[in-house]
């Protein structure tokens, strides 16, 4: 059917987009230094300076975050595909508005985490005051 042709066209940019935001984020990169923060946290005496064993700690915990919502994306395109694919095959147009809203849903992730991979500086995890002012130039 052509709503699912159209809707499967759709998906199919979306994870070409995902393709190219996997080598954004430096996937492999970011898989290599949590193996190696893993590491230095299994070394005996880790915790003996708490503040870094902390900062270590949390700096492990969001890259994982980072991969896990990265995988679930995937995931979830993967389900998506096969909703469409079923729809179309089963000539079943009850699944189409289930199939759209979650190629949506899947394309606003999308440029959320790109946003992400703009904002991965030094402070750019920080809350920022900004200041207007009234007045001419």
């Amino acid at each position: 059917m052509l709503q699912y042709e159209v809707l499967k066209h759709e998906l199919n940019e979306k994870q070409a987009a995902l393709d190219e935001l996997k080598d954004a984020l430096g996937l492999e990169r970011l898989r290599e230094e949590v193996e190696m923060l893993e590491n230095k946290a299994a070394e005996p005496g880790f915790y003996d300076n708490m503040e870094s064993a902390q900062k270590i700690l949390q700096k492990t915990a969001a890259l994982k975050q980072k991969d896990e919502t990265y995988l679930n994306l995937v995931s979830r395109c993967e389900d998506t595909l096969t909703l469409i694919e079923m729809g179309n095959e089963e000539e079943d147009l009850s699944l189409l508005p289930e199939a759209q809203e979650e190629v949506e849903a899947i394309g606003k992730e999308i440029e959320t985490m790109r946003l992400t991979t703009l904002l991965t500086g030094e402070y750019d995890s920080k809350n920022a005051i900004l200041t207007f002012h009234a007045g001419f130039l």
